[in-house]
């Protein structure tokens, strides 16, 4: 019994050595192997000086949370991923096999790190709560892995000739900012764009990614770029409920003129001065949280038009009306004229007694065209409207920005 206790803690001994050894090398043992590392390094200086040094870029979107048109710019909350390798901080893991080590904080401010800046941002910062949100890590082969979230409002220029129903493309640029393509080279990762599976924007939809290359050329040299372009397609729910319907009901409003009596002055004259101004503070209203753009819109064309309608609407019944007043002269110079008079009470000269009824034939016939005046507007507005709406949708939903 004693024999097999005694050979029990022999082997316990000598296994328990072997993995006290990778648990220290985890711990205690990673601090020295950084301390080691740190030694003979320079921050200052490139990982390689005889080729380039690539450095892989990737971000993941975690949201969008205003789209400006006023101040054409966007802001979104990313986390910034890079990827390069410093063979000056490599090491040899205790069993041979690739080894990674998450490093602490502020270990990023020991070593070198690529100068990458966004060339069309506005303003940014780094996230520190409740700690800094940055990730570093090292492996064996000296392959980095550097991830810092950053919140940045970046430039986005943007066109309005079919806003609302528009898309936009709002880039991002990344830029190298000391150094020339003969030191460092932007390039993408095998995953470059992540996006957060629950993101919503108010307005717009992310239909599409694009990747393009925007190296330039300074008066320090070339200075390597990459650039990711989002494409936002603006969703047009909220125009259709706060701008066409309501728009396209005071047009409707404004032909219930047609069917209300000429003789009607108040109520015709009311309803239309009523529509024409409801039409121009709705168009001043759809236009104010654009910029002053020199360039006519698609809503511009829209409240042009609808404006147009309501105001054509007025101007019929001032055809119409027109009309009216010119029987009603008619029928009062008649009635007023003495001779007529004399005539209705003696009833003597047929001849005059014909050109009155031939008078009165007149007036009849100038009401009735005044009515078919109506009767043609209660036709031809809605039927122009209608063309109108066909154009327009099958033109801006169909053609390209």
């Amino acid at each position: 019994m004693f024999h097999r206790l005694l050979l029990l803690l022999i082997l316990l001994k000598l296994t328990g050595g072997y993995l006290n050894d990778k648990v220290t090398f985890k711990h205690s043992g990673q601090h020295i192997v950084t301390k080691r590392l740190l030694e003979n390094y320079s921050k200052e200086v490139l990982p390689r000086l005889d080729v380039p040094t690539q450095v892989k870029l990737g971000i993941y979107v975690n949201s969008f949370y205003s789209i400006s048109e006023q101040t054409m710019d966007y802001s979104v909350i990313l986390y910034l991923r890079q990827s390069w390798v410093d063979p000056r901080l490599s090491f040899k893991s205790p069993d041979g096999k690739l080894f990674q080590m998450k490093m602490g904080e502020y270990y990023w401010q020991n070593i070198w790190i690529p100068d990458v800046f966004f060339r069309n941002e506005k303003k940014a910062s780094y996230h520190d709560i409740t700690v800094p949100n940055r990730l570093l890590r090292i492996n064996s082969t000296g392959a980095i892995w550097y991830t810092i979230k950053i919140s940045a409002t970046l430039s986005c220029p943007m066109r309005f000739e079919k806003y609302p129903l528009d898309t936009q493309r709002c880039p991002l640029l990344f830029e190298s900012f000391g150094y020339s393509t003969k030191a460092v080279n932007f390039t993408w990762l095998d995953n470059p764009v992540d996006v957060d599976k629950g993101l919503q924007l108010p307005q717009f939809s992310l239909v599409d990614k694009k990747y393009h290359d925007c190296t330039q050329n300074y008066t320090t040299g070339t200075h390597s770029c990459i650039s990711i372009e989002f494409v936002l397609h603006r969703d047009i729910g909220y125009f259709i409920i706060q701008v066409y319907v309501p728009s396209m009901l005071i047009v409707i409003l404004s032909w219930v003129s047609f069917w209300i009596s000429i003789d009607a002055h108040p109520a015709r004259v009311s309803l239309g001065l009523l529509t024409v101004l409801t039409t121009t503070t709705m168009s001043g209203g759809a236009r104010e949280s654009l910029p002053r753009v020199s360039y006519i819109k698609a809503i511009d064309i829209w409240m042009i038009v609808c404006l147009t309608f309501v105001f054509a609407s007025l101007l019929e019944y001032a055809v119409v009306n027109v009309l009216a007043r010119q029987v009603r002269a008619s029928a009062l110079i008649e009635e007023n004229d003495p001779a007529s008079k004399e005539l209705l009470k003696i009833k003597k000269n047929k001849k005059r007694l014909g050109q009155k009824k031939l008078c009165f034939a007149q007036i009849d016939s100038n009401r009735k065209r005044a009515r078919q005046v109506d009767k043609f507007s209660r036709k031809a507005f809605p039927i122009c409207f209608i063309i109108f709406n066909i154009v327009y949708w099958i033109a801006y939903t169909t053609r390209s920005n």
